[in-house]
Protein backbone atom coordinates (compact mmCIF):
# COMPACT_ATOMS: atom_id res chain seq x y z
CA UNK A 1 0.00 0.00 0.00
CA UNK A 2 1.17 3.56 -1.18
CA UNK A 3 2.10 5.02 2.25
CA UNK A 4 2.93 8.25 0.86
CA UNK A 5 -1.18 8.61 -0.39
CA UNK A 6 -2.02 8.14 3.64
CA UNK A 7 0.75 10.80 4.43
CA UNK A 8 -0.27 13.44 1.89
CA UNK A 9 -4.19 13.24 3.42
CA UNK A 10 -3.00 13.94 6.69
CA UNK A 11 -0.80 17.02 5.41
CA UNK A 12 -3.94 17.93 3.60
CA UNK A 13 -6.31 18.07 6.48
CA UNK A 14 -3.87 19.81 8.98
CA UNK A 15 -2.81 22.47 6.35
CA UNK A 16 -6.28 23.13 5.40
CA UNK A 17 -7.97 23.18 9.25
CA UNK A 18 -4.74 24.93 10.53
CA UNK A 19 -5.05 27.79 8.09
CA UNK A 20 -8.71 28.03 8.03
CA UNK A 21 -8.51 28.24 12.09
CA UNK A 22 -6.26 30.54 12.08
CA UNK A 23 -8.63 33.06 9.73
CA UNK A 24 -11.40 32.48 11.52
CA UNK A 25 -11.03 32.52 15.48
CA UNK A 26 -14.43 32.33 16.77
CA UNK A 27 -14.95 29.24 15.29
CA UNK A 28 -11.30 27.85 16.66
CA UNK A 29 -12.87 29.79 19.97
CA UNK A 30 -15.80 27.64 19.86
CA UNK A 31 -13.93 24.76 19.35
CA UNK A 32 -11.92 24.86 22.50
CA UNK A 33 -8.46 26.28 21.24
CA UNK A 34 -7.58 28.91 23.61
CA UNK A 35 -5.23 31.38 21.58
CA UNK A 36 -8.19 32.07 19.58
CA UNK A 37 -10.14 33.79 23.07
CA UNK A 38 -11.18 37.54 22.34
CA UNK A 39 -10.66 37.89 18.88
CA UNK A 40 -13.12 37.90 15.73
CA UNK A 41 -12.09 38.23 12.54
CA UNK A 42 -12.76 40.70 9.64
CA UNK A 43 -15.39 39.19 7.72
CA UNK A 44 -14.37 41.03 4.38
CA UNK A 45 -15.19 39.77 1.13
CA UNK A 46 -11.12 39.18 0.55
CA UNK A 47 -11.49 37.41 3.40
CA UNK A 48 -14.05 34.84 2.07
CA UNK A 49 -12.26 34.74 -1.46
CA UNK A 50 -9.32 33.88 0.83
CA UNK A 51 -11.28 30.74 1.59
CA UNK A 52 -12.81 29.96 -1.48
CA UNK A 53 -9.44 29.77 -2.63
CA UNK A 54 -9.07 27.44 -0.25
CA UNK A 55 -11.82 25.21 -0.41
CA UNK A 56 -10.74 24.76 -4.43
CA UNK A 57 -7.18 23.73 -3.48
CA UNK A 58 -8.25 21.52 -1.45
CA UNK A 59 -11.05 19.31 -3.54
CA UNK A 60 -7.93 19.60 -6.25
CA UNK A 61 -5.56 18.02 -4.40
CA UNK A 62 -7.93 15.48 -2.67
CA UNK A 63 -9.20 14.68 -6.20
CA UNK A 64 -5.60 13.93 -7.12
CA UNK A 65 -4.80 11.01 -4.28
CA UNK A 66 -5.34 7.10 -5.23
CA UNK A 67 -8.13 7.18 -2.36
CA UNK A 68 -8.65 4.04 -2.42
CA UNK A 69 -5.06 3.36 -0.73
CA UNK A 70 -6.79 4.85 2.59
CA UNK A 71 -7.47 3.52 5.41
CA UNK A 72 -11.17 3.21 6.69
CA UNK A 73 -10.81 5.59 9.83
CA UNK A 74 -9.51 8.65 6.75
CA UNK A 75 -12.01 7.59 3.83
CA UNK A 76 -13.91 8.44 6.64
CA UNK A 77 -12.75 11.66 7.13
CA UNK A 78 -12.04 12.05 3.04
CA UNK A 79 -16.22 11.45 2.30
CA UNK A 80 -16.79 14.16 5.28
CA UNK A 81 -14.35 16.69 4.43
CA UNK A 82 -15.12 16.57 0.77
CA UNK A 83 -18.76 17.01 1.95
CA UNK A 84 -18.14 19.79 3.51
CA UNK A 85 -15.78 21.74 1.12
CA UNK A 86 -17.67 21.29 -1.85
CA UNK A 87 -20.93 22.44 0.70
CA UNK A 88 -19.51 25.57 1.41
CA UNK A 89 -18.27 26.46 -1.87
CA UNK A 90 -22.02 26.08 -3.09
CA UNK A 91 -22.76 28.47 -0.62
CA UNK A 92 -20.20 30.95 -2.07
CA UNK A 93 -21.18 30.57 -5.25
CA UNK A 94 -24.81 31.33 -4.99
CA UNK A 95 -23.83 34.63 -2.80
CA UNK A 96 -25.35 33.49 0.63
CA UNK A 97 -22.30 35.82 1.72
CA UNK A 98 -23.93 38.62 -0.25
CA UNK A 99 -27.67 37.88 1.62
CA UNK A 100 -27.13 36.83 4.75
CA UNK A 101 -27.04 39.79 7.26
CA UNK A 102 -26.57 37.22 10.10
CA UNK A 103 -23.61 39.22 12.15
CA UNK A 104 -25.38 40.60 15.04
CA UNK A 105 -26.68 36.99 15.60
CA UNK A 106 -22.98 36.00 15.23
CA UNK A 107 -21.38 38.64 17.67
CA UNK A 108 -24.13 37.99 19.91
CA UNK A 109 -23.36 34.05 19.81
CA UNK A 110 -19.79 34.83 20.65
CA UNK A 111 -20.25 36.92 23.77
CA UNK A 112 -23.12 34.62 25.06
CA UNK A 113 -20.58 31.78 24.82
CA UNK A 114 -18.06 33.72 27.03
CA UNK A 115 -20.92 34.72 29.38
CA UNK A 116 -21.77 30.73 29.51
CA UNK A 117 -17.97 30.39 30.53
CA UNK A 118 -18.25 33.27 32.91
CA UNK A 119 -20.45 31.16 35.19
CA UNK A 120 -16.93 28.86 36.39
CA UNK A 121 -13.84 31.50 35.08
CA UNK A 122 -15.99 35.57 35.13
CA UNK A 123 -12.26 36.72 35.43
CA UNK A 124 -11.54 35.02 31.75
CA UNK A 125 -14.77 35.67 30.54
CA UNK A 126 -14.57 39.25 31.54
CA UNK A 127 -11.38 39.91 29.47
CA UNK A 128 -12.49 38.18 26.42
CA UNK A 129 -15.66 40.04 26.44
CA UNK A 130 -13.90 43.48 26.75
CA UNK A 131 -11.87 42.34 23.98
CA UNK A 132 -14.60 41.62 21.09
CA UNK A 133 -16.53 44.19 22.29
CA UNK A 134 -13.48 46.75 21.18
CA UNK A 135 -13.63 44.80 17.92
CA UNK A 136 -17.84 44.73 17.51
CA UNK A 137 -17.92 48.37 15.56
CA UNK A 138 -15.14 47.29 13.53
CA UNK A 139 -17.21 44.03 12.88
CA UNK A 140 -20.41 45.44 12.21
CA UNK A 141 -19.23 47.95 9.89
CA UNK A 142 -17.41 45.32 7.30
CA UNK A 143 -20.29 42.78 7.86
CA UNK A 144 -22.86 45.57 6.84
CA UNK A 145 -20.76 46.54 3.49
CA UNK A 146 -20.76 43.15 2.68
CA UNK A 147 -24.17 42.63 2.19
CA UNK A 148 -25.05 43.43 -1.18
CA UNK A 149 -29.06 42.55 -1.69
CA UNK A 150 -30.51 40.74 1.62
CA UNK A 151 -32.60 37.45 1.63
CA UNK A 152 -36.16 38.72 2.84
CA UNK A 153 -36.45 35.62 5.77
CA UNK A 154 -33.04 36.37 6.64
CA UNK A 155 -33.44 40.09 6.98
CA UNK A 156 -36.69 39.36 8.99
CA UNK A 157 -34.50 37.48 11.58
CA UNK A 158 -32.04 40.10 11.74
CA UNK A 159 -34.69 42.77 12.64
CA UNK A 160 -36.04 40.22 15.21
CA UNK A 161 -32.65 40.17 16.34
CA UNK A 162 -32.50 43.70 16.77
CA UNK A 163 -35.37 44.24 18.38
CA UNK A 164 -34.64 42.02 21.00
CA UNK A 165 -30.89 42.99 21.61
CA UNK A 166 -32.16 45.12 24.43
CA UNK A 167 -32.82 42.44 26.56
CA UNK A 168 -28.92 40.40 25.41
CA UNK A 169 -27.38 44.19 26.07
CA UNK A 170 -28.98 44.05 29.62
CA UNK A 171 -27.69 40.50 30.58
CA UNK A 172 -24.13 41.93 28.95
CA UNK A 173 -24.47 44.54 31.60
CA UNK A 174 -25.71 42.73 34.25
CA UNK A 175 -22.71 40.03 33.53
CA UNK A 176 -20.23 43.12 32.88
CA UNK A 177 -20.68 45.69 35.48
CA UNK A 178 -20.82 49.53 35.42
CA UNK A 179 -17.56 49.97 34.05
CA UNK A 180 -18.23 48.06 31.15
CA UNK A 181 -20.93 50.79 30.19
CA UNK A 182 -19.10 53.26 27.66
CA UNK A 183 -18.35 49.93 25.40
CA UNK A 184 -21.93 47.84 25.77
CA UNK A 185 -23.37 51.86 24.85
CA UNK A 186 -20.64 51.50 22.00
CA UNK A 187 -22.14 48.19 20.60
CA UNK A 188 -25.76 49.13 20.71
CA UNK A 189 -25.49 52.04 18.35
CA UNK A 190 -23.07 50.05 16.22
CA UNK A 191 -25.92 47.68 16.24
CA UNK A 192 -28.48 49.71 15.53
CA UNK A 193 -26.26 51.30 12.45
CA UNK A 194 -25.79 47.71 10.96
CA UNK A 195 -29.88 47.48 10.97
CA UNK A 196 -29.97 50.62 9.18
CA UNK A 197 -27.38 49.93 6.42
CA UNK A 198 -29.14 46.58 6.03
CA UNK A 199 -32.64 47.72 5.65
CA UNK A 200 -31.17 50.36 2.92
CA UNK A 201 -30.09 47.60 0.91
CA UNK A 202 -31.99 46.51 -2.17
CA UNK A 203 -33.96 42.84 -1.72
CA UNK A 204 -32.81 39.31 -2.76
CA UNK A 205 -35.08 38.33 -5.46
CA UNK A 206 -38.10 36.25 -3.25
CA UNK A 207 -37.28 32.88 -1.91
CA UNK A 208 -33.50 33.16 -2.83
CA UNK A 209 -33.13 31.16 0.35
CA UNK A 210 -33.98 28.03 -1.98
CA UNK A 211 -30.90 25.38 -2.63
CA UNK A 212 -32.39 24.39 -5.69
CA UNK A 213 -33.37 20.60 -6.54
CA UNK A 214 -29.26 19.43 -8.04
CA UNK A 215 -28.21 21.36 -4.61
CA UNK A 216 -30.48 19.41 -2.02
CA UNK A 217 -29.84 16.08 -3.99
CA UNK A 218 -26.07 16.26 -3.73
CA UNK A 219 -26.48 17.30 0.01
CA UNK A 220 -28.64 14.06 0.90
CA UNK A 221 -26.34 12.42 -0.80
CA UNK A 222 -22.84 14.09 0.31
CA UNK A 223 -23.88 15.00 3.40
CA UNK A 224 -26.60 12.57 4.54
CA UNK A 225 -24.64 9.61 3.31
CA UNK A 226 -28.76 8.29 1.58
CA UNK A 227 -29.07 7.49 -2.04
CA UNK A 228 -32.28 8.23 -1.66
CA UNK A 229 -33.86 10.74 -4.55
CA UNK A 230 -35.73 13.53 -3.82
CA UNK A 231 -38.93 11.89 -4.74
CA UNK A 232 -37.71 8.82 -2.63
CA UNK A 233 -37.13 10.97 0.14
CA UNK A 234 -40.77 12.99 -0.19
CA UNK A 235 -42.50 9.23 -0.66
CA UNK A 236 -40.73 8.18 2.68
CA UNK A 237 -41.92 11.02 4.48
CA UNK A 238 -45.64 10.90 3.32
CA UNK A 239 -45.55 6.68 4.43
CA UNK A 240 -43.95 7.54 7.98
CA UNK A 241 -46.43 10.24 8.43
CA UNK A 242 -49.44 8.07 8.09
CA UNK A 243 -47.63 5.36 10.15
CA UNK A 244 -47.10 7.68 13.00
CA UNK A 245 -50.47 8.81 12.56
CA UNK A 246 -52.11 5.45 13.22
CA UNK A 247 -49.89 4.68 16.05
CA UNK A 248 -50.81 8.53 17.92
CA UNK A 249 -54.32 7.27 17.20
CA UNK A 250 -54.14 4.13 18.73
CA UNK A 251 -52.36 5.58 21.80
CA UNK A 252 -54.82 8.76 22.39
CA UNK A 253 -57.82 6.14 21.74
CA UNK A 254 -56.50 4.92 25.20
CA UNK A 255 -57.41 8.16 26.95
CA UNK A 256 -60.39 10.25 25.16
CA UNK A 257 -61.16 8.97 21.35
CA UNK A 258 -62.68 12.33 20.99
CA UNK A 259 -59.27 14.52 22.00
CA UNK A 260 -56.22 14.70 19.59
CA UNK A 261 -52.95 14.10 20.88
CA UNK A 262 -52.03 17.59 20.94
CA UNK A 263 -55.29 18.07 23.25
CA UNK A 264 -54.36 14.89 25.87
CA UNK A 265 -51.06 16.20 26.36
CA UNK A 266 -52.34 20.12 27.42
CA UNK A 267 -54.68 18.27 29.40
CA UNK A 268 -51.90 16.08 31.01
CA UNK A 269 -49.45 18.99 31.20
CA UNK A 270 -52.25 21.33 33.24
CA UNK A 271 -52.43 18.50 35.64
CA UNK A 272 -48.87 17.87 35.76
CA UNK A 273 -47.38 18.30 39.98
CA UNK A 274 -43.99 16.96 41.72
CA UNK A 275 -42.77 18.38 44.57
CA UNK A 276 -39.74 20.21 45.65
CA UNK A 277 -38.05 22.43 42.92
CA UNK A 278 -37.71 22.08 39.34
CA UNK A 279 -34.03 22.30 39.28
CA UNK A 280 -33.62 19.38 41.83
CA UNK A 281 -36.14 17.61 39.98
CA UNK A 282 -34.14 17.91 36.52
CA UNK A 283 -31.49 16.76 38.28
CA UNK A 284 -32.96 13.74 39.77
CA UNK A 285 -34.63 12.77 36.53
CA UNK A 286 -31.45 12.98 34.71
CA UNK A 287 -29.50 10.51 36.79
CA UNK A 288 -32.88 8.43 37.12
CA UNK A 289 -32.77 8.10 33.13
CA UNK A 290 -29.47 7.54 33.14
CA UNK A 291 -29.40 4.88 35.75
CA UNK A 292 -31.90 3.12 33.56
CA UNK A 293 -29.75 2.69 30.36
CA UNK A 294 -27.57 2.12 32.51
CA UNK A 295 -29.56 -0.90 34.50
CA UNK A 296 -30.74 -2.29 31.27
CA UNK A 297 -26.79 -2.14 29.49
CA UNK A 298 -28.03 -0.28 26.21
CA UNK A 299 -24.97 1.74 25.85
CA UNK A 300 -21.63 2.19 27.13
CA UNK A 301 -21.25 6.03 29.51
CA UNK A 302 -17.70 8.20 28.65
CA UNK A 303 -15.33 8.30 31.43
CA UNK A 304 -13.82 11.75 32.84
CA UNK A 305 -17.14 13.54 31.34
CA UNK A 306 -18.91 15.91 33.38
CA UNK A 307 -22.31 16.95 33.23
CA UNK A 308 -23.54 20.13 35.26
CA UNK A 309 -27.38 20.36 35.31
CA UNK A 310 -27.59 24.34 36.53
CA UNK A 311 -30.25 26.90 36.56
CA UNK A 312 -29.35 29.38 33.64
CA UNK A 313 -28.33 32.74 35.33
CA UNK A 314 -30.61 35.31 35.65
CA UNK A 315 -29.31 37.64 33.26
CA UNK A 316 -29.63 34.89 30.41
CA UNK A 317 -33.18 33.43 31.23
CA UNK A 318 -34.88 35.32 28.29
CA UNK A 319 -32.16 33.84 26.12
CA UNK A 320 -32.92 30.56 26.75
CA UNK A 321 -36.22 27.83 25.99
CA UNK A 322 -37.29 25.69 28.57
CA UNK A 323 -34.19 23.79 28.80
CA UNK A 324 -30.89 23.85 26.26
CA UNK A 325 -27.78 21.93 25.95
CA UNK A 326 -24.18 23.22 25.82
CA UNK A 327 -21.08 20.55 24.61
CA UNK A 328 -17.55 20.71 25.32
CA UNK A 329 -15.60 21.86 22.98
CA UNK A 330 -13.55 18.91 21.24
CA UNK A 331 -10.09 20.69 22.26
CA UNK A 332 -11.21 21.38 25.47
CA UNK A 333 -9.19 19.82 28.41
CA UNK A 334 -12.28 20.08 30.45
CA UNK A 335 -14.95 17.94 28.72
CA UNK A 336 -17.89 19.25 31.12
CA UNK A 337 -21.49 19.80 29.21
CA UNK A 338 -24.30 21.89 30.74
CA UNK A 339 -27.56 20.88 31.17
CA UNK A 340 -29.55 24.10 31.45
CA UNK A 341 -32.66 24.57 33.24
CA UNK A 342 -34.92 27.27 32.66
CA UNK A 343 -37.03 28.22 35.73
CA UNK A 344 -39.11 31.19 34.84
CA UNK A 345 -41.69 30.51 37.88
CA UNK A 346 -38.54 31.81 39.99
CA UNK A 347 -39.84 35.31 38.66
CA UNK A 348 -43.75 34.92 39.12
CA UNK A 349 -45.32 35.74 42.55
CA UNK A 350 -49.00 33.95 42.82
CA UNK A 351 -49.13 30.14 43.26
CA UNK A 352 -51.00 30.18 39.43
CA UNK A 353 -48.42 31.63 38.02
CA UNK A 354 -45.38 29.70 39.02
CA UNK A 355 -47.26 26.43 38.45
CA UNK A 356 -47.97 27.33 34.80
CA UNK A 357 -44.54 28.24 34.20
CA UNK A 358 -43.34 24.97 35.62
CA UNK A 359 -45.94 23.02 33.59
CA UNK A 360 -44.60 23.92 30.74
CA UNK A 361 -41.38 21.98 31.59
CA UNK A 362 -43.99 18.49 31.09
CA UNK A 363 -41.80 15.73 29.12
CA UNK A 364 -38.63 16.58 31.11
CA UNK A 365 -37.32 12.64 30.94
CA UNK A 366 -37.51 12.89 27.21
CA UNK A 367 -36.03 16.23 26.99
CA UNK A 368 -33.22 14.12 29.94
CA UNK A 369 -32.49 11.68 27.50
CA UNK A 370 -32.40 13.52 24.50
CA UNK A 371 -30.13 16.44 25.95
CA UNK A 372 -27.94 14.41 28.82
CA UNK A 373 -27.88 10.93 29.06
CA UNK A 374 -27.46 9.03 26.51
CA UNK A 375 -28.18 11.71 24.01
CA UNK A 376 -26.44 14.92 22.92
CA UNK A 377 -24.20 15.59 25.78
CA UNK A 378 -23.11 11.28 26.22
CA UNK A 379 -23.26 11.59 21.91
CA UNK A 380 -20.38 14.67 21.37
CA UNK A 381 -18.24 13.79 24.74
CA UNK A 382 -17.69 10.32 23.12
CA UNK A 383 -17.21 11.60 19.71
CA UNK A 384 -14.44 14.78 21.22
CA UNK A 385 -12.63 11.73 22.86
CA UNK A 386 -12.05 9.84 18.63
CA UNK A 387 -8.47 9.55 18.34
CA UNK A 388 -8.57 11.40 14.52
CA UNK A 389 -7.42 15.15 15.54
CA UNK A 390 -9.86 16.73 12.91
CA UNK A 391 -12.78 14.02 13.62
CA UNK A 392 -15.06 15.87 15.99
CA UNK A 393 -15.11 18.93 13.08
CA UNK A 394 -17.27 16.80 10.82
CA UNK A 395 -20.97 17.03 12.64
CA UNK A 396 -23.44 15.67 10.51
CA UNK A 397 -27.09 16.20 11.39
CA UNK A 398 -28.23 12.91 9.86
CA UNK A 399 -26.48 11.38 13.29
CA UNK A 400 -26.29 13.81 16.30
CA UNK A 401 -30.12 14.17 15.64
CA UNK A 402 -30.92 10.82 14.40
CA UNK A 403 -29.16 9.73 17.72
CA UNK A 404 -31.12 12.03 20.36
CA UNK A 405 -34.55 10.79 18.29
CA UNK A 406 -33.48 6.98 18.69
CA UNK A 407 -32.57 7.65 22.76
CA UNK A 408 -36.24 8.90 23.06
CA UNK A 409 -37.28 5.38 21.63
CA UNK A 410 -35.15 3.65 23.58
CA UNK A 411 -36.70 5.36 26.17
CA UNK A 412 -40.30 4.04 25.51
CA UNK A 413 -39.05 0.82 23.99
CA UNK A 414 -36.94 -0.03 27.24
CA UNK A 415 -39.54 1.20 29.40
CA UNK A 416 -37.28 3.54 31.42
CA UNK A 417 -39.88 6.12 31.66
CA UNK A 418 -43.25 3.94 33.21
CA UNK A 419 -45.56 7.82 32.39
CA UNK A 420 -48.84 6.65 30.78
CA UNK A 421 -47.73 9.87 29.13
CA UNK A 422 -44.13 9.22 27.31
CA UNK A 423 -45.04 7.13 24.62
CA UNK A 424 -47.64 10.00 23.07
CA UNK A 425 -45.56 12.48 23.86
CA UNK A 426 -42.68 10.62 21.81
CA UNK A 427 -44.89 10.00 18.82
CA UNK A 428 -46.41 13.45 18.65
CA UNK A 429 -42.53 14.60 18.63
CA UNK A 430 -42.07 12.00 16.13
CA UNK A 431 -44.66 13.27 13.53
CA UNK A 432 -43.24 16.69 13.69
CA UNK A 433 -40.12 15.54 12.84
CA UNK A 434 -41.41 13.91 9.60
CA UNK A 435 -43.18 16.69 8.76
CA UNK A 436 -40.37 18.81 8.80
CA UNK A 437 -38.98 16.43 6.24
CA UNK A 438 -41.18 17.67 3.63
CA UNK A 439 -40.91 21.11 4.61
CA UNK A 440 -37.35 21.37 4.12
CA UNK A 441 -37.93 19.39 0.43
CA UNK A 442 -39.87 21.53 -0.87
CA UNK A 443 -38.81 24.84 0.53
CA UNK A 444 -35.50 24.06 -1.26
CA UNK A 445 -36.67 22.72 -4.49
CA UNK A 446 -39.19 25.94 -4.77
CA UNK A 447 -42.28 23.94 -4.24
CA UNK A 448 -42.93 26.07 -1.55
CA UNK A 449 -42.83 29.63 -0.57
CA UNK A 450 -42.06 30.67 3.02
CA UNK A 451 -45.86 31.09 3.94
CA UNK A 452 -46.33 27.47 2.55
CA UNK A 453 -43.79 25.98 4.81
CA UNK A 454 -45.24 27.81 7.88
CA UNK A 455 -49.18 26.68 6.60
CA UNK A 456 -47.89 23.43 6.46
CA UNK A 457 -46.49 23.08 10.20
CA UNK A 458 -49.80 24.74 11.22
CA UNK A 459 -51.77 22.35 9.54
CA UNK A 460 -49.93 19.06 9.97
CA UNK A 461 -48.52 19.44 13.74
CA UNK A 462 -50.79 22.54 15.25
CA UNK A 463 -47.95 24.96 15.63
CA UNK A 464 -49.27 28.23 16.23
CA UNK A 465 -48.12 30.68 13.40
CA UNK A 466 -45.00 32.32 15.73
CA UNK A 467 -43.66 28.48 16.37
CA UNK A 468 -44.15 27.61 12.86
CA UNK A 469 -42.17 31.00 11.76
CA UNK A 470 -39.29 30.13 13.97
CA UNK A 471 -38.60 26.51 12.89
CA UNK A 472 -39.41 27.65 9.22
CA UNK A 473 -36.46 30.34 10.05
CA UNK A 474 -34.18 27.68 10.35
CA UNK A 475 -35.21 26.10 7.74
CA UNK A 476 -34.39 28.25 5.22
CA UNK A 477 -30.77 28.64 6.03
CA UNK A 478 -30.21 25.01 6.98
CA UNK A 479 -31.09 23.05 4.11
CA UNK A 480 -31.09 18.71 4.70
CA UNK A 481 -30.43 19.76 8.02
CA UNK A 482 -34.32 19.32 9.28
CA UNK A 483 -34.73 16.28 7.17
CA UNK A 484 -31.84 14.93 9.06
CA UNK A 485 -33.77 14.46 12.52
CA UNK A 486 -35.92 11.44 11.11
CA UNK A 487 -33.95 10.19 8.43
CA UNK A 488 -31.16 9.39 10.91
CA UNK A 489 -33.47 8.01 13.28
CA UNK A 490 -34.47 5.66 10.26
CA UNK A 491 -30.77 4.88 9.76
CA UNK A 492 -30.58 3.86 13.10
CA UNK A 493 -33.62 1.49 12.73
CA UNK A 494 -32.47 0.08 9.53
CA UNK A 495 -28.81 -0.65 11.04
CA UNK A 496 -30.60 -2.63 14.15
CA UNK A 497 -32.38 -5.05 12.24
CA UNK A 498 -29.43 -5.98 10.08
CA UNK A 499 -26.76 -5.69 13.22
CA UNK A 500 -29.13 -7.18 16.72
CA UNK A 501 -31.68 -8.65 14.43
CA UNK A 502 -29.74 -10.60 12.03
CA UNK A 503 -26.58 -10.61 13.61
CA UNK A 504 -27.12 -10.76 16.88
CA UNK A 505 -24.91 -8.16 18.42
CA UNK A 506 -26.68 -6.65 21.69
CA UNK A 507 -28.18 -3.02 22.36
CA UNK A 508 -24.70 -1.99 23.84
CA UNK A 509 -22.76 -3.63 21.74
CA UNK A 510 -24.59 -1.71 18.40
CA UNK A 511 -24.66 1.64 20.33
CA UNK A 512 -21.45 1.74 21.30
CA UNK A 513 -20.34 0.71 17.74
CA UNK A 514 -22.39 3.94 16.69
CA UNK A 515 -20.75 6.13 18.63
CA UNK A 516 -17.37 5.16 18.19
CA UNK A 517 -16.86 6.77 15.05
CA UNK A 518 -17.63 10.60 15.59
CA UNK A 519 -20.38 12.19 13.65
CA UNK A 520 -20.90 10.93 10.47
CA UNK A 521 -23.99 9.19 8.46
CA UNK A 522 -24.52 5.97 9.52
CA UNK A 523 -23.77 4.33 5.63
CA UNK A 524 -20.43 5.16 5.74
CA UNK A 525 -20.34 3.35 8.86
CA UNK A 526 -21.66 0.57 7.44
CA UNK A 527 -19.39 0.68 4.25
CA UNK A 528 -16.05 1.39 6.03
CA UNK A 529 -16.47 -0.06 9.22
CA UNK A 530 -18.65 -3.53 9.40
CA UNK A 531 -15.84 -6.34 9.31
Amino acid sequence: MNSGTKKDFETLLEDYFSATLEDHPTWANSLGIKSAEGKLEEPTLRLIKKGEKRRQKALSVLGGMSVHQLEPDQQLDRLAFRAMLVAESEDFKRGVHLMDPSAVDDLFGVLLHEMQRGEDEPARAKRNIRNILNQSQKFLLQSAKLIKYPELVWRRIMEQSVRCSSDFMEALRVFMGPKSEAMIGKLERSVARYHAAIMKKPLAPKNSFALGEAGLQRRIRDELGLDYTLAEVEAIALNEAGRIEDLLGKETKKYDSNKSAGEIIEIARSEWKFSGELLEFYQSETQRVAKGFRSRKAVSFPKGDELDVRLVPEFMRHLYPTAAYSSPGPFEKRQRGIFWVNDLSLTKTTLADKLSEVQQHFGVSLTCAHEAYPGHHLQFVTANKHKRKWRALFAHAIFYEGWTLWCEQMMTDLKIDSSRWTKIIQLHDALWRVHRILVDLRLHTGRYTYQQGVGHLQKYVGFTKARAEADVNWYTSSPAVPMSYWLGRLENDRLYRRLVKKRGWSLKKFNDWLLSHGTLPQSWLEKYMLD
